[in-house]
């Protein structure tokens, strides 16, 4: 009998996708995660391992991440669905136990997953419809398939603008200070474009950054891989000088940005003495949702004097007021406008747009 597949669509298949910080997957507890228009259950079991699903119960069609538990079976920990969890439990290799009996062989599509310097990477699985030419009760029927890579997973460990005393950036060695994650209704175009954009620092965050002007220094760009120093240099008037952000905006702040297309943002900065290392990873949840995660690094500990002060609180509520002002721009910009003006830095992110464009 002859089977064809006919391809739904993808989001830049073949791209790597972070799912977040290792270490934010706990222990027995189940997550939901949607990559690319499908939704995945991934649990941590005790031994450490990372296991991700598909999240719909074969049974019963019941979704395994919301309820579902993780159990011990035959020596073997298993998630056991939350509807028939006595009768119906899952391995992590896609096998099911059903009333004590293991199949033998894969029943539940598994995301492939990989773990580096402590972040979660992905190139999802492509779901396709099986057709037969026969006609037969097998058509329409979902199928996973693994996605062949058309980029590698991302090596920032010698990205510029690094400390002279740093030659290499290793997340896992650094100081986690600060997460938050969320999901923005547009798609993974409109944040790319926000990234890349220096001119938004002087609009979207005018009364948090205070800039008046921006300047793009040392700009490169090696295929996917951008890289960039953003100075933004403080506003002097009335309302500036009366804002509670003033005291601690510097009069000139120099951002460093590398950025791999189409989802991992490293961002490099000064902040009070220390030197911070921002990174925010988004992957498409489908053609019009986006989900990003954000979390912040120090290369050294605080120190008693900046706790005294407060200066670690100070800074978290920075971020979390910057991000803020992020997702509340992209979740209202309009996807289907036509573009009829051009600003002098647009250059970068429409060379970020042009790299996508071409993506086959």
């Amino acid at each position: 009998m002859l089977v064809t597949m006919i391809e739904t669509t993808q989001m830049y298949e073949g791209a790597p996708w972070c799912l977040g910080k290792y270490s934010s997957f706990e222990v027995n507890k189940p997550q939901l995660v949607t990559l690319l228009g499908y939704d995945y259950v991934i649990w941590k079991d005790e031994s450490g391992k990372l296991n991700a699903i598909d999240n719909i119960c074969p049974h019963a069609g019941a979704n395994l991440a919301k309820g579902g538990y993780v159990i011990n079976i035959q020596g073997e920990n298993c998630l056991a669905c939350p509807y028939h969890g006595n009768k119906v439990q899952f391995l992590g290799d896609g096998r099911i136990i059903v009333d004590n009996n293991v199949s033998n062989r894969a029943i539940q599509a598994v995301l492939p997953l990989q773990v580096i310097d402590g972040l979660v990477w992905t190139y999802g699985l492509n779901w396709r419809y099986a057709a037969s030419s026969l006609g037969q009760e097998q058509d329409g029927k979902l199928v996973a398939k693994s996605i062949e890579p058309k980029l590698p997973i991302p090596n920032y460990n010698n990205i510029p603008f690094l400390p002279k005393s740093n030659s290499q950036l290793h997340l896992s060695e650094l100081h986690h200070i600060y997460s938050r994650s969320g999901t923005i209704n547009n798609s993974i175009d409109a944040i790319v474009w926000n990234v890349h954009d220096a001119e938004h620092f002087a609009g979207t965050h005018r009364n948090s950054m205070l800039a008046k002007e921006v300047k793009i220094d040392n700009f490169t760009q090696d295929d996917c891989h951008f890289s960039w120093q953003l100075v933004t240099n403080k506003r002097d008037d009335r309302d500036a000088k009366r804002n509670k952000m003033s005291l601690l905006i510097d009069k000139e702040v120099i951002q460093s940005f590398n950025t791999f297309l189409p989802g991992l943002t490293l961002v490099t900065t000064d902040f009070k003495g220390q030197f911070l290392v921002v990174v925010l990873y988004v992957y498409p949840e489908s053609t019009t949702t986006t989900r990003f995660n954000a979390d912040a690094y120090l290369y050294s500990k605080f120190t008693w004097w900046q706790k005294l002060f407060q200066i670690p609180k100070i800074g978290n509520k920075i971020r979390a007021r910057l991000l803020f002002e992020d997702m509340s721009i992209v979740d209202n910009l309009y996807s289907d406008f036509q573009k009829k003006i051009t600003l002098k830095n647009d250059v970068i992110p429409q060379l970020a747009m042009d790299y996508l464009k071409n993506w086959s």
